[in-house]
């Protein structure tokens, strides 16, 4: 944060908050403390957070990595509890951050060295969304495609489809039936 100059003012809306980081399927939390122009990372914290954002580790790592992050929200791979809005502010800080990693590095290493390895993290975080959103597909296509475990919309539609005529039908004949039992209740 102290790396981003806009960073620790934006952070005053989070005085005193507490914010849960939970990673499904490991069981592990990380909650972050926002105290002035700092975030502390907290190993446990009793009470209740103020927001908690929820998602398996490629998830999150997707909500660090791309800059359209709606989908994760729609699909139920990243959830947000408690103060859903600061949640989701909180995210779009971390995802705004600009940080010149270039200055900072030219203060340790030179300024030629610094400028390569920041043109080089450039080339890996272009790559990383890249691959990240890649990857996602790829997963997807092989739960549909290879595995079966999950259906493609195509078929999704065609089984719903399915489903309404099977339904249809259904109520068709119950309609036919209650038909001819109202004709026969007159006779003997």
């Amino acid at each position: 944060m102290a790396l981003d100059p806009e960073a620790p003012g934006k952070l005053n809306e989070f005085e005193g908050r507490v914010i849960c980081i939970d990673i499904r399927g490991t069981g592990k939390r990380i909650y972050l403390s926002i105290k002035g122009d700092r975030v502390v990372f907290l190993d446990t914290y009793d009470d209740e957070p103020d927001a908690t954002i929820v998602g398996s580790p490629a998830a999150l790592i997707k909500l660090g990595v791309r800059r359209d992050t709606a989908p994760l929200f729609l699909t139920g791979e990243v959830e947000i509890r408690g103060n859903t809005r600061m949640g989701r502010r909180f995210k779009s800080l971390l995802a705004d951050m600009d940080i010149d990693w270039e200055e900072h590095l030219s203060r340790l290493v030179g300024d030629i060295a610094a400028h390569r390895l920041g043109n080089a993290f450039n080339a890996l975080k272009k790559w990383s969304r890249t691959a990240s959103g890649n990857f996602a597909d790829d997963v997807g296509e092989y739960l549909q495609e290879e595995s079966r475990d999950v259906v493609s919309e195509a078929e999704m539609v065609f089984f719903c489809q399915q489903v309404d005529e099977c339904r249809d039908g259904a109520e068709r004949i119950k309609a036919r039936i209650d038909r001819l039992s109202e004709g026969n209740q007159g006779q003997p």
